[in-house]
Parts: structure tokens; sequence; C-alpha cells
């Protein structure tokens, strides 16, 4: 048996919100209890407040979370001071809880300890993991590379990045009734299980190819040897360009930013530019490695509404005819912008397509983990993650 329920908390007090959330996702479990609570929580409550009234509910429960730009769950979209919980009770199932720290000291070892702690809780049984780390104080693709040295290239491994509603100052995780900044916090599974995950962007090509002549971390100084930005002020000109310099995520941004492409790899890797400084340079929440190939990329409102539902009906054909008990959707605060007032529409058409009494939470990233690779685990600016897991 897998349940699974999902609770909302929209109180003004954030020990309140906690508390109703928590109280409200273990109503429709067996006896009211929880093997797992997945929690996502707005940046404007006092995390350590929220943190508190859920483990008031349930002060024994393991928990893995982390804050965000925008709460989804079964009821929608909820962009303003809400926390969702999902909690999962399971006779089949075992949850491993760990966490990885200092990810501005070292990035690589913050990976490698979590995942350690994940296989070393689990008597090296788990088989698959959700991962939620900040990508604000250091690099995320490094902690994924190192848990993935610790797992190995074939482990199953989910997630996205912490948010902190596009301030790009300090991101949260949980764990066990903690709050953590700097950190990466994930959970393994183990036992008789099915797990899919699905990625989707909707983003298509358009223009010449470049190189990518430097970079260093999240930083893109260089394109064929030029500054960065050329590749924005050659295709919409000087006018147009002043947007990605004016403010965080601009529109200009969202609706076309980088796709990379990798040797041995037929798709694109989105990466969403935040901001670009005066001399030209672009700043990602991942990294673009120097010698590779990138293009100007474009969607569109139609096309993001038609990724979530590819990713969605791709996501059941993975499943193999089981049905899934709980659902986590990891989407880009791209997409949330891009989107805009039909951002709620996304979710619902994924809930036509995997049943709308299927539980379901998530949360708005600065990135996104999984997906086809060809050597590691990739980091995503603008796409959409859905996670199930089945019987």
């Amino acid at each position: 048996m897998i349940a699974a329920s999902v609770g909302i908390g929209a109180a003004d007090n954030a020990y309140k919100a906690g508390a109703e959330a928590c109280a409200d996702a273990l109503e429709n479990l067996p006896d009211k209890k929880a093997d797992l609570l997945l929690v996502f929580g707005s940046i404007t409550f006092d995390q350590d407040k929220m943190i508190e009234g859920i483990k008031a509910i349930a002060p024994d429960t393991p928990m893995v979370g982390c804050s965000t730009a925008g709460e989804i769950s079964t009821e929608g979209l909820s962009t303003s001071k809400t926390v969702v919980i999902m909690a999962i009770k399971s006779d089949q199932m075992r949850f491993h809880t760990a966490a990885g720290h200092h990810i501005l000291w070292n990035s690589r070892q913050a990976g490698t300890d979590l995942a350690s702690t994940i296989q070393y809780n689990s008597r090296n049984y788990a088989s698959s993991a959700l991962v939620f780390a900040d990508v604000i104080s250091g690099g995320g693709e490094e902690t994924i590379a190192g848990m993935q040295e610790r797992l190995g290239i074939h482990f199953p491994l989910f997630g996205g990045a912490a948010s902190d509603d596009l301030l790009f100052f300090e991101t949260y995780q949980y764990l066990d009734g903690k709050v953590f900044s700097g950190s990466a916090v994930g959970v393994g599974f183990s036992g008789d299980y099915h797990v899919a995950g699905i990625l989707s962007h909707g983003f298509f090509p358009i223009g010449l190819s470049h190189k990518v002549t430097r970079s260093q971390g999240g930083t893109l100084y260089e394109l064929d040897g030029l500054p960065a930005v050329s590749v924005y002020t050659d295709y919409f000109g000087e006018e147009h360009v002043g947007e990605l310099r004016e403010g965080l995520l601009s529109n200009l941004a969202v609706n076309y930013p980088l796709g990379v492409f990798l040797p041995g790899s037929s798709d694109a890797i989105i990466r969403t530019p935040v901001f670009v400084d005066r001399k030209g340079a672009m700043t990602f929440t991942a990294a673009i490695p120097e010698g590779s190939e990138v293009r100007l990329m474009i969607s569109g409102k139609e096309e993001g509404l038609e990724s979530a539902e590819t990713a969605a009906r791709n996501l059941l054909a993975s499943l193999g005819g089981q049905q899934p008990k709980a659902v986590l959707v990891i989407n880009s605060v791209a997409r949330k912008k891009m989107l805009g007032l039909d951002a709620d529409e996304e979710i619902h058409i994924i809930q036509n397509v995997i049943g709308r009494d299927v539980p379901m939470a998530g949360f708005y990233s600065y990135a996104q983990v999984g997906g086809p690779y060809v050597d590691r685990v990739p980091f995503h600016n603008g796409g959409i993650m859905i996670v199930a897991l089945a019987e």
C-alpha cells in the first residue's frame, strides 16, 4: 500500500500555516499518520516558525523540502503565503532522509555527504531519491555530480533547486524539523515500488549555433570570443536587450533562453539568464561548460502547455500501466512567468492526464534535476519535471 494526501496552509501566521497544512495532509491518511512529509513553503513565512507548526502536528515524522517561488498542489497553483505538504504512508516503502551542508565551501562534497548518508541510513537499499538543493551559494550541478559519484551513474535521481520568489538572495532547505540554508536535502526510497520522472520544456532552437569560449561556474562570459550578451544583441538589437540588465529574470530571458547542446544528446538543456552585467557577461543558476554549443531558444504559452501535457502522458507510459499514487511537480519559475495567468491551466492539464484524484504537490524552482542524460544527471532551467510513485 502507498497512500498520499496533500494539505495547504494559508494563514497569516507562519506557525498556524504549517500546523494547518500538516493537519490537512494527515486527515485522509490511514490512522492519520505519515511515514514522510514533503514540505514546500513560501519565502514570506518565518521559516523556523512554519516548521515548528508542522512539528507540533507530526513531531516524529521525517520531513524534507524547501522554500519556493510558488507552491503547487492538487488544488492548483498557490502563489501567496502558503505552505503545501504531501504526506505519504506505505507498508511497502521505506524513506531515508539526509542532508549535505556547506555548498558554498564545497558543492561536490555536500552532494557526496548527502548521498552517503542516504545509503548509510538505507543500508545501501535505496533505489531512487529526491533532492532539493541550494543554488544561490554554490554550484548545484556540482552537488548533483557529488551525489552521482556515490550513488552511481544509473541511479534514478530527481529534484529541484530551492527558490526565494525571485529575490536570488537566500533559499531554505527543510530536514526532519530543522531549517537550513546553503545545503542540499533529500530522501532515498527503498522497498517495493515504482518511480518515474519525466522532464519537458517546450523550447525550440532559432538562429545560429555559438561556441562557449569563456565561462566559469554559472557565469557565461564569451560566445565565439565576443561578450556573451551579443547573442541577444545580434538577434533583437541593443534597444531590446536593455531589459536583460534592468531586472532579474526578464521576459526576454524567459521567452528566449539559451539551449545547450551536449555531445551525444539530441535535445537541449535550457539555461535562462538571471541577469546581465555591464560588460555583457550573463549569470545563470547552472553552468554552461566551455566548448559547448548553444543556440537561442523560443517558446510560448501554447508550446509550454503542450509540453506539460506531453510530460504527463510520457509519465504514465513510463509507469507501464501502474496508476500513480503520488505525483510531484517541480516546475520552473521561468515557466510561471511565461505562462502568467495560464499557469493554473498547466496544472489542470496535468491533472486531466494523470487523474484529478491523484494527490499532487510541488513548487516553482530555480532549476530542475533529472531526465535523459549521457554521463551525468542533468540540471535544467525552464523545464517541468513530473515525478510519480506507484505500487
